[in-house]
Order: C-alpha cells, then structure tokens, then sequence
C-alpha cells in the first residue's frame, strides 16, 4: 500500500498526464524542485510565462460518509489567497481521476471548514464525487483538466512573485519548456 507521500505524487503525476493529453499540447505543466510554499503543479500556456501555482490534494478513496477529504495547512495567518494559485482535490483510483475538483485559492478558503490547532490553520475540504455540496461547481470531468486550465490561465493576471521565485528553484529555470 503506498504511503500518504506517494498517493499525493501519484495525483500529481495523473494530473500532469490528463493535463498533457487533454490540452493538446498547449500549457506546460510541471512540478517544481521544492515543494516548501506549497505549490506543487507550475502550469503556463506552452512557451510563456509560468501563470498559476497549483497545490494538489490526492484522495485514494471515499470517507465513511461517501466524502472526498483533503487539508490544506498553514502557519496562523499564512493563507495564501492569490489568483493565480489554485488547489486541485483529487479522488484517484490506481491511475484513473474518478472525481476531480479545480478550486481558485479565493473560493477554497472561503468554502473550506477551518481549524486552528497548534499553531496551524487547517483549512478542510470535503465535497461528493457527485450531486450537490459547497464545492460541486468547481468540480471537472477529469477529461476536461486541459481546457479548464487554458481557461484559468487565461483568466488570470501575471505571475506574482511568489510563482516567480518558486519558477526560478526549478530546472525550467525562467519558464515552462
């Protein structure tokens, strides 16, 4: 059984796959050497500037009460809410996307439950794989991530500064390819 690392690198790397193949190959998408601002997806349209810093949250399967669950935790204060940063929950199941939801940080931190303990802000997502909740508009059919993204990218302003640093620790260096 892999462990709680390995399930999130496996939807990282689905979500690098379905984004390759659905958006025929038009955003660059990779992740970056160090994971330390919470950012684990770089994503830009192929050739220009890295646009949106996307953290992953991978789920193998459904809580007791037929729930996708996933955290997301800050120091007290550090929420990053950005528009070029996006959260992508993941239900995963070997390496198929069963449900998968594409979240602006603005809308996630606004609909997710929070929780403050020990220093930490815990912002929770728990959202159906299908029918209604708090988070159902921003679910995608997987086969769909590619254009999605374009959309995203399209809608959002330059990169700040954040992405910009996180870009500049990576290989890719200045850009995507």
């Amino acid at each position: 059984m892999m462990d709680k690392s390995q399930i999130g690198r496996a939807g990282e790397l689905a979500i690098e796959l379905y984004t390759l193949v659905t958006a025929g190959g038009e955003v660059d998408i990779y992740s970056p050497v160090v994971d330390d601002d919470h950012v684990d997806l770089v994503a830009g349209i192929r050739g220009g500037p890295p646009t949106l810093g996307i953290q992953v949250k991978t789920s193998p399967s459904l809580d007791h009460s037929g729930l996708v669950e996933a955290r997301a935790s800050y120091p007290v204060g550090r929420v990053r809410e950005d528009p070029n940063f996006l959260y992508a929950v993941v239900l995963l199941d070997a390496v198929r996307i069963e449900a998968m939801w594409l979240i602006r940080s603005r809308d996630f931190n606004r609909l997710a439950y929070r929780v403050v303990d020990s220093g930490r802000e815990i912002l929770e997502f728990r959202g159906r794989p299908s029918g209604d909740d708090a988070f159902s508009t921003f679910r995608i059919d997987p086969m769909q991530i590619g254009p999605t993204l374009i959309a995203c990218i399209g809608e959002s302003p330059p990169p700040p500064e954040w992405l910009v640093a996180v870009v500049s620790l990576s290989p890719q260096g200045r850009g995507l390819g």
